[in-house]
């Protein structure tokens, strides 16, 4: 009785108040294995519970509602139910005293995929961690992480989450859905975002023990090998498949262990590379300035951090530079930088 009464009531507010149909769409599933959909209908998609991680502002849950409307959106290729409709219908439950669980308004709904959101930050990096089921008893089950970089500030420096919160969305629906291309197409460029992995700055020695040198660079270890690191992350951030993690994050993992004061001049220790590691940065760019007859040369080298905290080398390449300035190794840096990271 309960349920035919929900089901009366439900199909008369979606048809007086938002027009929507809602007939069975059987055989329209989202096939969350493979990323690929049928080209008759959208997947209509629900976000069924987001949990907050510590110290995270509540106020993100509701700008979640928006984020995922425009990180579905953008592909043009699914259909998503607000908040408003989704908890419309959990009133109407709750009025005829029945539960209303994410399962029960998404059977009634026709939700065919349910979202199950956690959104953790970890300095300013922001992870979005997205479980997708789906199937008839949404029993069919792919989850999907993301990161993105929190680069925005108000003008009271408080953070604003909303378009880190979109993108890392969109990172973890490319893996949910299986295409790293979900995004490569869409008609607004600043919604183009590929899977990407976080890059961390780990260390950039300045060596002119072979040639005693007074060039600007070799001056100050603790200063420029700090700048020279400030440099390579500044350069990556142009860059869409990598998402390059500042100092100040990398440094609150450190933290964590109570590692304060790291010196940039020197190799990362085993310690902290394992740090690194254990919170999910397993990449890093390592540089290494040297002193020549005829000027400098910078040499770059792409990491993989491993789990026993070591370092593994993937890929390095060097440049000369025979300008004396900081000027002339932030020109040389940011062209290696992007040579290396193709």
């Amino acid at each position: 009785m309960y349920k035919s009464c929900i089901s009366l009531l439900i199909t008369c507010f979606f048809v007086i108040f938002l027009g929507l149909n809602l007939h069975a769409q059987n055989g329209n599933e989202l096939v969350i294995n493979s990323g690929k959909i049928t080209d008759s209908i959208k997947p209509t998609i629900m976000i069924a519970e987001i949990t907050l991680g510590k110290e995270m502002p509540l106020q993100l849950i509701a700008k979640s509602d928006a984020a995922i409307a425009i990180a579905l959106g953008a592909t043009d290729r699914f259909r998503y139910i607000p908040f408003a409709v989704r908890d419309s219908v959990a009133a109407i439950f709750k009025s005829l005293n029945a539960e209303p669980t994410a399962f029960n308004v998404g059977q009634e709904i026709k939700a065919e995929v349910l979202l199950f959101l956690r959104i953790d930050q970890l300095g300013n990096l922001l992870r979005v961690e997205i479980q997708a089921k789906a199937g008839n008893q949404y029993t069919q089950s792919v989850t999907g992480i993301g990161l993105g970089l929190l680069r925005y500030r108000d003008t009271s420096n408080a953070i604003v989450y909303e378009p880190t919160l979109i993108e890392a969305m969109q990172r973890a629906m490319c893996t949910i859905t299986g295409d790293s291309n979900l995004y490569a197409h869409v008609e607004d460029s600043s919604y183009m975002v590929y899977p990407a992995e976080p890059l961390t700055f780990l260390s950039m020695e300045l060596d002119n023990k072979k040639q005693k040198s007074l060039w600007a660079i070799f001056q100050n270890n603790e200063v420029n090998s700090y700048y020279g690191l400030q440099v390579l992350f500044e350069a990556a951030s142009t860059l869409k498949h990598v998402i390059p993690v500042d100092l100040d994050t990398r440094d609150s993992v450190y933290a964590l262990k109570q590692i304060y004061g790291v010196e940039n001049h020197i190799p990362p220790a085993q310690t902290e590379l394992k740090m690194l590691y254990d919170v999910g940065l397993t990449y890093g760019i390592t540089g290494l300035v040297e002193k020549t007859p005829d000027g400098a040369e910078l040499t770059l080298t792409l990491q993989e951090i491993t789990s026993t905290g070591t370092l593994k080398r993937v890929k390095s390449l060097t440049a000369g530079f025979s300008e004396d300035s900081l000027e002339g190794f932030k020109k040389t840096a940011t062209k290696l930088l992007r040579r290396l990271l193709r």
